[in-house]
């Protein structure tokens, strides 16, 4: 999935339960840290729902099940699968939408003049359309969480994993699970300090130096083992534990003269991957171009 979005802006984070415009949704569920948390959550409602899987590998598009919203500044409910139909409402950031149906042809997404897909979604008193877009909104509930010491507004992920803040990293993993897939974000003053890219014994699969996450442009390479990973456990360059698998990808980027940022993440299935995605279409910097508000047929402005 291509990654690379203007539109992918940012707000300020939402009051203590992300709310959707016409009517409310409930808290968020806690996390359950392996950590301490240095810094208090960033609000981002979700309703208590059941996870849906992503739709990575799935056979077809979602009809069922709960899409969370990863736009920044919030994502217009169309009364119809038309971007000229009117708008019923305003899902905030975070916010968990359940999905009642699907049009595969219900007019063209932003940017493009071909026809895309649409789901028919309910909220609290709201029922209307989104766009089908996979950078606007993931499959299934997630938590919100900030940490203001390494400048993170928000970030969502998965309600079953859980997460580690440590000294200048935060790692995230599941609860539950032998070798599990383990998504770090470092942060330092220069990519320089970060150290080098990529990961011994991993070759480069692919690689886009034009990937747009939050106003900020940055280099997304993917990496497979050249050999076969088999899972290992080991220390990253954080000195934080994380398991090797057959599959590695990391994304950087510069977002000021004295701040640089790294979100990687081992991984051996496309669903696993797809948690890197939705983490890295939400992800939400104090910083100007994150903060400016860029005009959207979809977003809310």
């Amino acid at each position: 999935m291509h990654l690379s979005r203007s539109r992918l802006i940012a707000a300020l984070a939402a009051a203590a339960a992300a709310t959707l415009t016409g009517c409310s949704l409930g808290a968020p569920a806690s996390p359950s840290p392996t950590g301490v948390a240095t810094n208090p959550p960033v609000a981002g409602g979700t309703e208590t729902a059941t996870p849906s899987p992503g739709v990575s590998g799935s056979a077809g598009p979602q009809t069922t099940g709960e899409r969370t919203v990863l736009v920044q500044d919030g994502l217009r409910i169309h009364s119809s699968a038309s971007l000229s139909a009117a708008v019923e409402g305003t899902a905030a950031w975070g916010v968990t939408l359940t999905v009642v149906g699907y049009n595969a042809s219900g007019g063209p997404w932003p940017d493009s003049s071909s026809p895309g897909g649409w789901y028919q979604v309910e909220g609290s008193t709201v029922t209307g359309w989104i766009i089908a877009d996979p950078t606007y909104t993931a499959s299934g509930v997630f938590n919100s969480i900030g940490f203001q010491d390494k400048q993170i507004d928000g970030a969502l992920f998965p309600t079953d994993w859980t997460y580690a803040d440590n000294p200048g990293e935060v790692i995230f993993e599941p609860q539950a699970g032998t070798d599990p897939p383990t998504l770090v974000i470092r942060t330092a003053t220069t990519l320089s300090a970060l150290g080098p890219a990529g990961l011994t014994g991993y070759p480069s699969v692919s690689s886009n130096s034009e990937v747009v996450v939050c106003g900020y442009t940055g280099t997304l390479v993917k990496y497979a083992a050249s050999t076969g990973a088999s899972p290992e456990p080991t220390t990253d360059p954080g000195s934080g534990s994380v398991t090797r698998l057959a599959d590695f990808v990391q994304f950087r980027a510069t977002l000021s003269s004295s701040y640089a940022i790294d979100i990687e993440m081992n991984y051996s299935t496309a669903d696993e991957y797809t948690v890197f995605e939705t983490l890295l279409s939400s992800i939400r910097y104090p910083f100007p171009d994150c903060e400016a508000v860029i005009p959207s047929p979809s977003a809310a402005t």
